[in-house]
């Protein structure tokens, strides 16, 4: 069967329309990638200025820096101190609930807190909080550092 000219002009303008929906499904999953990718900095970011440019955890992260949370946790304000402790343990408790609605990737959580992690990992006092107080989002974090 021979076809018309209409007939090809009909064909040419599916193909056309065909290749022109799939470039537009194309740079419409490009957008999306690049969108979830400048969300996810914009988290990380969010996350390094709470935790390292505000005071808000700062003295916590010297007592696990200095090896002297177990002091701390009981020592004269105990109180105050565990309300500090568990604050700063929530901050990384958020950010475990970032990872597994994965909202950010474990490799952008561990290129900037791997230090503070592991110190929480290491550390007893840190372990025990953590199962006492069912921080489990933190606990599933750590399971990969």
């Amino acid at each position: 069967m021979e076809w018309t000219w209409p007939e090809w002009i009909e064909w040419g303008a599916k193909i056309i329309g065909a290749l022109a929906t799939g470039a537009g499904v194309l740079v419409a999953a490009i957008n999306y990638l690049n969108q979830t990718r400048l969300k996810r900095a914009e988290w990380v970011k969010s996350l390094f200025e709470k935790f390292f440019e505000s005071s808000v955890y700062k003295e916590v992260r010297g007592w696990l820096d200095y090896d002297e949370l177990p002091g701390k946790l009981s020592g004269p304000n105990q109180r105050e101190n565990e309300e500090k402790f568990t604050d700063f343990l929530n901050f990384f408790e958020f950010i475990g609930v970032l990872y597994s609605r994965r909202q950010i990737k474990f490799e952008e959580v561990n290129e900037i807190f791997d230090y503070y992690l592991k110190k929480i990992k290491d550390e007893p006092n840190c372990r025990v909080w953590i199962e006492k107080y069912s921080f489990e989002k933190l606990k599933a974090l750590l399971e990969y550092v």
